[in-house]
């Protein structure tokens, strides 16, 4: 597909913009600075452009709210070599921050390579090395906030995505918009991608459509292209459902947070055992089953890596409450918690040594 060349110049004033596509950008100023209470002053983002619909439109969004919002916006592009006429949509990505005035940085890089030497599928490496791309971006103009394009439509596939891997709640509610650990922000998020083509469109905006969005080997494309038109098609506001799940799957998160780590505080260490936790039967007693599972997951959790699985943590549940002392229960990343008069404990296996280091 060719790519449309961008216009000489963009002139991106708020107080220019045709209504609608003012409403738009104060609408993300509104979520940005109300829903996510995230102040951006003094602050430069940087945003991952792609060049596509969803980036092309967070990047002139921003551009527009930058005086208001009182931050820096910068892009980087990274162009993963993939088809053959990924390097001219690079130059028309600079070329379109060119006339928006802003600084953009584009790197090039081998991602079938990469795949092949990492034994990645291309899709997980692209996006391992576009994320390290732009991390190392930020680094360079300075940029305290990754902007990624995520949209409504992208959380209701994450939702279901999440839905066919057995994620639980309130995980099931979709994507974060803001990330602190991170530094990812998804200004974009409960916006439809509906509104912002219509946006894109009103000003002219020229984007590129890339055609493995389409390819059915990749599950997000099959749920977006198969399974969620069917949803939407059986339930015409099903995108408005998906944004008010995540509203409160959002406020369960950081209640349950909060109490999970109030709770985990309480917890012993134990003695010869370094890194091991006892979750005391006082403490547990007088939890609901609910309180005790969050609080089972926070103490694997504290471990380290390996994901607890809700069958597991079931199992575990099941143990204690039936008082059977000395059941053990294994979980990924070589965790064990076992039941005990005393509570419950939770340990790592130590690593066992490699072989000595070759003369």
């Amino acid at each position: 597909m060719p790519v449309p060349p961008p216009p000489a110049a963009i002139p991106l004033k708020l107080q220019a913009l045709p209504p609608q596509a003012a409403h738009f950008c104060l609408g993300v100023e509104r979520f940005v600075r109300g829903e996510l209470g995230l102040d951006l002053a003094g602050r430069t983002v940087l945003v991952g452009f792609s060049g596509g619909l969803d980036s092309t439109t967070l990047l002139a969004a921003l551009a527009a709210l930058a005086p208001r919002l009182g931050c820096a916006v910068a892009a980087a592009h990274l162009d993963h070599g993939l088809r053959p006429e990924s390097g001219a949509e690079a130059e028309r990505a600079r070329a379109l921050c060119a006339a928006l005035g802003l600084p953009c940085e584009v790197q090039r890089q081998d991602v079938g390579a990469l795949a092949a030497a990492r034994g990645l599928g291309q899709e997980e490496a692209a996006r391992e090395a576009r994320y390290a791309f732009l991390g190392q971006a930020m680094d360079r103009c300075g940029a305290t906030v990754l902007a990624v394009g995520h949209m409504l439509d992208d959380l209701a596939e994450d939702v279901l995505m999440r839905l066919v891997r057995g994620a639980g709640w309130p995980q099931l509610g979709g994507m974060r918009a803001w990330d602190p650990g991170r530094r990812l922000l998804r200004p974009l998020l409960l916006t439809p991608r509906a509104r912002a083509r219509a946006f894109a469109t009103a000003l002219a905006l020229p984007w590129t459509e890339d055609p493995s969005n389409a390819d059915p080997r990749f599950l997000r494309n099959r749920v977006r292209h198969a399974l969620l038109p069917q949803l939407l098609a059986e339930n015409p506001n099903f995108l408005r459902q998906v944004a008010s799940q995540w509203r409160l799957a959002r406020l369960d998160a950081a209640q349950f947070a909060a109490e999970t780590a109030a709770l985990l505080a309480r917890a012993e260490p134990v003695p010869g055992a370094p890194g091991a936790l006892l979750l005391p039967g006082a403490l547990l007693a007088p939890l609901a089953p609910a309180q005790r599972l969050r609080l089972f997951k926070a103490a694997l959790e504290a471990q380290g890596p390996g994901q607890p699985l809700a069958e597991g943590l079931l199992r575990l549940e099941r143990a204690w409450a039936s008082g059977r002392q000395g059941a053990t229960v294994q979980f990924p990343g070589a965790k064990t918690a076992r039941v005990a008069a005393r509570g419950v404990t939770f340990a790592r296996a130590a690593r066992a040594p490699g072989p000595p280091d070759a003369p």
